[in-house]
Parts: structure tokens; sequence; C-alpha cells
């Protein structure tokens, strides 16, 4: 039987019009049975990447999560809302706040649940970087996983999705350990399906009726895609995702790292694709980010060219408030200030671009080489 992906067509954010999106892009792939029953504890985990409002279209959007709890709540189970985003040493409320889950939370009655509480240490008997993991008490003790995620680009991986969301699992500052042990995107593929493998969604349900193209995961590039996409594979979803952008699926070290492990599908063949075609859904002009081209390179030119298609981050100081927060968050402490200015020491900068996805005033800019500014 063939993995069902669906893709069904949402022009908005009303929350009339996305509700009635996700309950057919969910019936499409075979419904709620098997996904949640009667009296279940499920936990939805959003993309909440920082404190950004939902216009900024940087995070699952509010309506999209509310639809989902509010259909899982239907089928008789109860409703937990997770996440820990990076960078909450600051205020994780404000985060929720911001993000306009709180006002779900309202709306709904589920409970806003941080995910860097109750820690237990659990193993990954098929983990290649990681043998061990720390994970929330809660993620390890619900019935069911929804992962929500934002259709975007990403600098590092190329697409933020099903998938890479699940970094959200991991609690606190362990992100920034990923990231220190993993400053290769292959590396952090294979530790991000480390998590896939012990904490697999039951449901992917992925916002893709407004997306983010270009330098991703914070660009201010947003795009009108139109749809939501639902499948039971989370990297089905990705790869559907990746196909629709212009991306191949072996591109995203995620879905590379899941398919050779066989966690999930990353071949087309294998799916049965219901609701729109791909051929409908698919955006020819989509804007890649500009590390999109390393990926294609062979390993043995890329060591050659490195530092003429090099895409660094840079602090602007106009925009600056010196909140010290891209300093917190640098798994490599390449972040310094200077003349009250921030600083990277590019000689330690492993290129994660933490300092780009978290800061709240966008104050870190993205410097091209001349070739990657010619190649865009």
């Amino acid at each position: 039987m063939k993995t069902k992906v669906s893709i069904v067509g949402c022009v908005d954010y009303d929350i009339g019009r996305v509700k009635e999106a996700v309950r057919k892009a969910v019936s499409l792939i075979g419904g709620w049975e098997g996904v949640v029953d009667r009296g279940n504890r499920v936990l939805v985990k959003p993309n909440m990447l920082s404190a950004r409002p939902p216009e900024d279209g940087v995070t699952t959007h509010p309506a999209v999560v509310r639809a989902v709890v509010e259909l899982v709540q239907e089928a008789g189970a109860e409703v937990l809302i997770g996440d820990s985003p990076g960078g909450t040493d600051r205020d994780l409320i404000h985060c929720w706040e911001a993000c306009g889950y709180s006002e779900v939370s309202k709306v709904t009655g589920a409970p806003l649940i941080s995910l860097d509480r109750e820690i237990l240490e659990v193993e990954v008997p098929r983990g290649v970087i990681y043998k061990t993991l720390h994970l929330s008490r809660t993620v390890l003790e619900v019935d069911s996983l929804i992962t929500v995620p934002k259709l975007k680009t990403h600098n590092l991986t190329l697409l933020t999705g099903a998938v890479k969301n699940l970094l959200g699992l991991i609690p606190g500052g362990g992100k920034i350990e990923f990231h220190r042990r993993c400053p290769r995107p292959d590396d952090l593929g294979e530790a991000i399906v480390d998590i896939l493998s012990v904490a697999r969604p039951k449901l992917a349900l992925m916002d893709a009726v407004v997306g983010m193209e270009g330098d991703g995961p914070v660009s201010d590039q947003l795009r009108d895609i139109g749809v939501i996409l639902a499948s039971r594979d989370s990297v089905a979803l990705d790869t559907v995702a990746q196909a629709m952008i212009g991306l191949k699926p072996f591109d995203v070290p995620t879905t590379r790292a899941a398919a050779e492990r066989k966690l999930g599908t990353a071949d087309l063949r294998e799916m049965e694709l219901v609701g729109r075609s791909l051929g409908e859904a698919e955006i020819k002009d989509f804007i890649l980010p500009s590390n999109a081209m390393v990926r294609r390179i062979p390993r043995p030119i890329l060591a050659l060219i490195a530092r003429r298609i090099m895409v660094r981050p840079r602090a602007r100081a106009d925009k600056c408030t010196n909140c010290s927060l891209c300093m917190s968050n640098c798994p490599v402490d390449a972040i310094y200030t200077k003349e009250k200015s921030v600083r990277v020491d590019y000689k330690k900068c492993i290129l994660c671009l933490c300092c780009y996805e978290l800061c709240p005033e966008k104050a870190m800019d993205l410097r091209k080489s001349l070739l990657t500014r010619f190649w865009r």
C-alpha cells in the first residue's frame, strides 16, 4: 500500500476555512483512526521558532494550530500544545503570546506545555549521533504526537518541515549542543533523525497557506502557497513539500537520513497524492536559500571554493539592541561585543545561523560572497 499525502487548498487563515481544509486533509489520508483514539492524550507540536507574530510567517499560524486542536478534541482526546523554542531563556510566556498560541489555548482549553520540564533520559537504539537523548516526560508519555510545521526554507538544512520541527522536542540548551556537536548539515540531519527514531509523530500536518522562501527560517520573503498538507509519514510529507518548491528528496539532510534508516519514504513513486496533484501545487519560481547550491557541489570541489560561496551572519548596528541573545545561544562562543557593537569571530563560527534565527530585532543579516550574490 502506498503512503498517502494529501494536498488541500486553503486561501487564507480564516478559521472556518482552515478547519475545513485540515478536516479534509486528514480525511483524505484515512481520517483520525489510528492517529487519535477517544480518551488519548495528544501532544500538538507547532513550529514556534521564536517570539514572532503570525504575520511574520516564521511560526505555524495559530489558526492552523487551533484547527488541529479542535478536531482532535472532537475525536474525543485530550490535547496539549507543547514546544521548547530556542532562546527561551528570556520568557516562554512571551513566546506563547506573541505567536498567538495563548489565545488558542484560551479558546480551546488546551493547556500550553513547556517541554523543558520533567526531563528523562531515553535510549536511542538506532542512534547515529546520539545513543541517548533527554526529552520531556510529556513527549514520552503521550499517546500520540502530531507535528505541525510551517513550510519554510532554511539556510542550513534547506527545508524546515515535519522532521526538522522535532528539534523543538529537545529541551533548553540541548539544541545548542546539537549544533555544537553537528556543525555539518548532514550530521545535524542525522541527529534530528535520532529524535525521530524515538519520537515518531502519528500525524504530520503542514501549514503551507503562506510559506517562506529565500534565506529562511526568518526571511522577510513570504509566499502565498494556499495549501495544507497532511500525512501519517513525516518524511513523505517533507518530500512532497520539497518537490513543490523545487528541491530533490536527498537535498535535505533530514529527509535523506530518515529515508536511509527506513523511518519513512522519500520516493514519490511510493506515494499516493490525494486532493491536489503535485503539478497543481508546484511553484516553478520558488526562491531557494542562498546555500541551496552548496548541497549540490561535490565535497572535494566544495573544499576548494568554500570561502567564495560562503553565507555568513553579520550584526547590523542600526537594529541591534545588545540584548545578548545571540551570544548566549551561540554553540561555539563566536559572538562577542567590541566598542558596544556585536561582532562575529568567523574563525570560530560554524555557520549554524542560530543567531540569525533567534534575533528578536532581525538585526542579524546574512553576508553573501560575490559568487553567491551572482548565483542568486
